[in-house]
């Protein structure tokens, strides 16, 4: 069956211009639920409610957050979390302990926005106007666009046999051997990858029709080794436990730099984004609007967080292209010609629908 279509929701769908580069969005400004003051004025320091932790944090730390902390003295101190549930939990209960929050999806930011969890975006400090339009709301600005990708073991599929396809990918005569999928189906493409696998077009993917998903997914089910987090998709193809399937880019990035040949497609891959937002009770919004505003102008620091961990955040200043970053990493970046023929999660859908299709999806797994 095909799960109604959602409402759209204020963060605009990702759009190739919204990931790459500034566009003339006439985004004035405007009144603001927070007392930031200017970021010359910030002191204290902005903890980070950080649902991504590891190589991401390091990035953020090394490059964009070192350099806030270098033009006002107010540090950016980690806590990491491995989902958005605390956040939740902790703004229900008016306990929050978070200046910034960085949530994995754009369901989220929706889902917070709409329950009252976020302050709105203090326009005359931080430059929205910098911002692709679609890619911020009152309540938040878009980072981390990171692409869910075809990857394969290079040593088992040389260049001339590799997959290129989805098809490929669910084609067990032609490529036989286990496949890791995520097993979830959100932000794993696994769902969208049986359904442009069997033939249905990047226009009329949303609203997924899960019957057809699911019987596509049959066909290879038996060769299927689930993995439930970025580190363990990796670490399946590096033990050995499969050999092609689906993976997030920046991930297969990590696995390339440690010397494992994982080579990845960008054909009808999926790309996201996450969402940095400021909790409604934050005990430093000042500085934490002074911290948006600080990524926003700093182009410099955002290309080379995104030559350290592909996942480049859709607020740069001037345009910013694949051959801005270094050659051993421009395979993996969700930039320019890759995403070119790529696809946008529609988050909106899954804000609506993700309680029913995991639902779905964890009944047809326990089959």
């Amino acid at each position: 069956m095909k799960i109604p279509q959602a409402r759209a929701v204020s963060f605009g769908a990702l759009t190739l211009a919204g990931a790459l580069a500034l566009t003339g969005c006439s985004a004035a400004a405007s009144d603001s639920g927070s007392d930031s003051g200017s970021d010359s004025a910030v002191s204290g320091e902005v903890l980070f409610y950080d649902t991504s932790g590891g190589d991401v944090w390091e990035g953020l730390n090394d490059t964009l957050f070192a350099d806030f902390t270098e033009e006002t003295g107010v540090k950016v101190v980690d806590d990491y979390n491995e989902a958005s549930t605390k956040f939740f939990a902790a703004a229900q209960n008016g306990a929050v302990d978070w200046s910034l929050v960085f949530l994995p999806s754009l369901s989220d930011a929706q889902q917070a926005a709409d329950n009252g969890y976020l302050a709105k975006i203090d326009t005359s400090v931080v430059p929205v106007d910098q911002l692709a339009d679609g890619t911020y709301s009152d309540t938040g600005i878009e980072v981390g666009t990171f692409g869910m990708v075809l990857a394969w073991n290079s040593d088992t599929y040389p260049a001339d046999a590799a997959p290129k396809t989805w098809a490929d990918l669910y084609d067990t005569e032609k490529f036989p051997g286990q496949r890791c999928f995520f097993n979830n189906p959100q932000y794993g493409w696994t769902l969208e990858s049986a359904l442009l696998a069997d033939g249905v077009a990047a226009d009329d993917l949303y609203p997924l029709d899960t019957e057809r998903a699911f019987a596509k997914l049959d066909t290879v089910k038996d060769s299927v080794t689930w993995w439930s987090s970025g580190a363990q998709s990796i670490e399946s193809f590096e033990n050995g436990s499969c050999d092609l399937g689906i993976v997030w880019a920046n991930r297969a990035f990590t696995a390339s730099q440690n010397g494992f040949p994982l080579s990845v497609g960008w054909d009808q891959a999926g790309y996201a984004n996450s969402v940095w937002a400021i909790p409604a009770d934050a005990p430093n919004p000042a500085a934490a609007q002074a911290l948006l505003k600080s990524v926003i102008e700093n182009t410099a620091g955002q290309i080379e967080f995104a030559s350290r961990v592909p996942t480049p955040i859709p607020a740069a200043s001037t345009g910013i292209s694949v051959g801005d970053f270094p050659e051993d990493i421009q395979p993996f970046l969700p930039v320019g010609d890759n995403i070119e023929n790529a696809i946008v999660l529609d988050a909106a859908y899954y804000k609506e629908n993700n309680a029913e299709l995991t639902d779905q999806f964890n009944r047809w797994v326990a089959k």
